[in-house]
């Protein structure tokens, strides 16, 4: 799971956790820091022991529904396939803690330093923050997903948050909403494994497959996941909502693909592609196409 934090920030969402506490500074709830770790620690204790049925009981049902649908898109066997990731949860012991703060159903736990994921790789990673997120449900808070921002080459904003710095934490994609997020719908099982491709350079743009079954916005970004539910045989329909971003001084561009998903070892295949036929300017609200399979080597 990847997004961008545009150009300089990046932030990529990795089912993922901590390990211990770590140093810290700054205020914080200490009786709230303590529940989310111990959270975080029955979550991590289930995942490193495989038990299934430790891990629904620690992790939120919004994300359990995600994770179940992520893997039954890519025709992997469920929930099995999710012990399996080459990621391993960083130990945070050497990192320095930040924040504890909740608000309504949502909370997290913020650390920053050198991030280890445990990839195979000789590269020394640099410092960057590590927020750990929990849904609260029936009183009982759960963990749901980590987010991992990488600050590239911005040494000033990674000197303000060494030196205890939080203005960052109040940018839009790391605030708490307090709302328990709607939980998906199971998807089926996908006829073709797919996923989205998005340029949305100087606009926005909302991606609907299959009314509802997939839904992704990007915003002067690139991006692109596995298609929830992936492509069935016969009609796929997309439905798409182009808007230019208001102010932006780069010239509008848009280009949507869909590509197959196989084995590793196999080249992904563009199977369908859609950009404007018109100026930014002249375009609409929105867009209706389809994608009609009648077989994995035939896609129209």
């Amino acid at each position: 799971m990847i997004r961008d934090y545009p150009t300089r920030r990046r932030a990529l969402l990795l089912l993922s956790s901590l390990l211990t506490a770590g140093r810290g500074f700054g205020q914080t709830d200490g009786a709230l820091r303590t529940e989310l770790v111990r959270t975080y620690v029955n979550w991590l204790q289930a995942m490193r022991s495989m038990d299934v049925t430790a891990f629904s009981n620690h992790t939120s049902r919004y994300r359990q529904m995600c994770l179940r649908n992520e893997v039954v898109s890519l025709r992997q066997p469920w929930p099995a396939a999710i012990f399996k990731s080459v990621i391993q949860a960083p130990d945070v012991s050497r990192l320095t803690f930040m924040d504890a703060k909740a608000r309504g159903d949502t909370a997290r736990l913020v650390y920053f330093g050198q991030v280890d994921f445990a990839l195979e790789s000789d590269l020394v990673t640099p410092e960057n923050p590590l927020i750990v997120r929990f849904l609260s449900e029936k009183g009982r808070w759960k963990f749901d997903w980590l987010q991992y921002v990488n600050l590239g080459r911005d040494e000033d904003l990674r000197r303000q948050i060494r030196g205890g710095g939080r203005q960052w934490l109040e940018e839009e994609e790391f605030l708490l909403n307090g709302a328990y997020p709607a939980i998906p719908l199971p998807c089926r099982e996908p006829y073709q494994v797919a996923a989205l491709s998005i340029l949305a350079r100087g606009c926005r743009v909302k991606v609907d497959v299959n009314k509802g079954t997939h839904l992704e916005t990007v915003s002067n970004n690139t991006g692109g996941r596995i298609i929830t539910g992936g492509l069935q045989k016969g009609a796929n329909l997309i439905s798409i909502s182009p808007s230019v971003i208001p102010g932006e001084v780069t010239t509008p561009a848009l280009e949507i693909s869909v590509m197959s998903r196989a084995e590793s070892y196999r080249p992904a295949v563009k199977l369908w592609s859609w950009k404007p036929a018109v100026p930014p300017a002249q375009w609409k609200e929105k867009y209706d196409s389809s994608i009609f399979v009648k077989s994995r080597a035939s896609v129209n």
